[in-house]
């Protein structure tokens, strides 16, 4: 949607202004008529969308606000991109349906020194596709402070696949940003 930040408050007008009024449609806040034109209706679009995402509520659009959009109009967006095999294999996941892969990941980290939350969620959609994102807060690291996981499976055929896997950050204060990132800590 928009890779570079940006400005935009009442008043802007062209194609970035096309694209935030196309985003915020997407993610059900009516701009009103798509026309490139930041009138008073996109702008109270950009503050409702912002309150639903815990951003200060001042109808400008700027870094964070578009890379929350940015986030809700596609979902591996600032997920850094892990190898599926080399994922399979350093997770150790030998199952192929999804509460099964979901189940390997939670088994791998009974012993795991530091964590103190975890949680994974897997999603179904009509298409023959599943979702698992699993995420550990608490990891007993000096730089990262949490990690998450996408991991995107088809069924194909009455058999389920691994298609995708993405990876996210939190890090540890002092250590880098505090926001869900594909950027790693230091």
């Amino acid at each position: 949607m928009n890779s570079i930040s940006i400005l935009l408050q009442e008043g802007s007008q062209g194609t970035e202004v096309t694209k935030l009024q196309e985003g915020l449609k997407n993610v059900n806040f009516d701009p009103g008529i798509i026309d490139g034109i930041f009138g008073q209706k996109t702008k109270q679009a950009v503050i409702n969308f912002q309150k639903s995402q815990q951003l200060v509520p001042d109808g400008i659009v700027g870094d964070k606000t578009w890379a929350k959009l940015n986030a809700a109009n596609n979902p591996r967006f600032n997920f850094q991109v892990v190898n599926v095999q080399e994922f399979i294999s350093s997770e150790r996941i030998t199952a192929t349906n999804p509460k099964a892969v979901a189940a390997q990941l939670f088994r791998g980290l009974e012993d795991e020194e530091g964590r103190s939350y975890e949680e994974i969620s897997i999603t179904y959609s009509r298409e023959g596709t599943s979702v698992i994102l699993y995420t550990r807060i608490g990891l007993a690291d000096d730089s990262a402070r949490a990690l998450r996981h996408r991991v995107e499976l088809k069924r194909h055929q009455n058999q389920w696949g691994i298609i995708w896997v993405g990876r996210q950050f939190q890090c540890q204060p002092g250590r880098g940003h505090q926001e869900w990132s594909g950027i790693i800590c230091f």
